[in-house]
């Protein structure tokens, strides 16, 4: 009996070192764990920490957390020195902030800068209209053409293309033209006067076919006739720029270059 109370007793101490020891490394393993827990960041809130781990309290987590770098000072915004006025209704500041001030008299009113443009391409939309097709009885007639590729209607009738006819009465009397040059005085300085010619006019128009409605019948009797007007349609532009030649050929009508004032006039 002794012999197996003095095994027991040898197995009991040893398991008793051994539960001891266990113990013991388990506190050292938790003890490194709290170690690790401290300087491990926060996890995401969509990930679940790994087994074991244990979570950082909030106080922890705002020791751990840099604090948010201080911004740098806006520098102060210099306002720009203000550019040229535009020079024509339409046309921004954008348009012309790169544009020599002494320049911006060559400003178009859409703001394009005068000979800026393509010298191989076209020279406007009256150079585009002559690109396209002319109706059949045009091409088959072989009319005269302008620079532009348009119709030329006065070439067509003096050269006998087109013979216009006097009236829709048969054996009515022929009209002959009116052969009377009138002088229309420009409002620019620096652009040369009109010389509008009946001649070439009447050999297909009649005088109630203008007069009076369109224009006076005096010399600088349509003193409010202006360009504008002229391209939106009225004076003028009731057949230029529609099926007579368009208002871009200024050098056909714009053909008398202003006086000069004499030595008494200046005086």
């Amino acid at each position: 009996m002794s012999r197996k109370l003095t095994f027991g007793l040898i197995l009991s101490t040893i398991f008793m070192v051994i539960i001891v020891l266990t113990l013991n490394a388990c506190a050292q393993r938790e003890v490194k764990q709290e170690g690790a827990a401290v300087e491990t960041p926060v996890p995401k809130a969509e990930e679940a920490p790994a087994p074991g781990m244990i979570k950082p309290t909030a106080e922890t987590a705002a020791k751990e957390t840099p604090a948010a770098p201080e911004p740098a000072p806006t520098p102060a915004v210099t306002a720009p020195s203000p550019g040229p006025a535009p020079a024509a209704a339409g046309v921004s500041g954008d348009q012309i902030k790169n544009i020599d001030p002494s320049l911006l008299i060559y400003l178009s009113s859409r703001g394009v800068l005068a000979g800026t443009g393509d010298p191989s391409g076209l020279a406007g939309e009256a150079e585009k209209m002559g690109l396209a097709e002319h109706p059949a009885a045009m091409e088959l007639a072989k009319l005269p053409k302008d620079k532009y590729g348009l119709v030329d209607w006065a070439a067509s009738i003096k050269t006998g293309r087109v013979k216009p006819l006097e009236s829709l009465e048969p054996g009515a009397a022929a009209a002959p033209p009116f052969n009377l040059d009138i002088v229309i005085h420009t409002k620019s300085n620096f652009m040369n006067d009109v010389v509008f010619p009946h001649y070439v006019h009447t050999l297909w128009l009649t005088c109630t076919n203008c007069h009076t409605k369109i224009f006076q019948m005096k010399a600088g009797g349509n003193p409010e006739m202006t360009m504008p007007k002229i391209a939106s349609g009225e004076y003028c532009g009731r057949c230029h720029n529609r099926v007579a030649f368009p208002l871009t050929d200024c050098s056909r009508c714009h053909v008398k270059p202003k006086e000069t004032a004499s030595p008494a006039r200046q005086k």
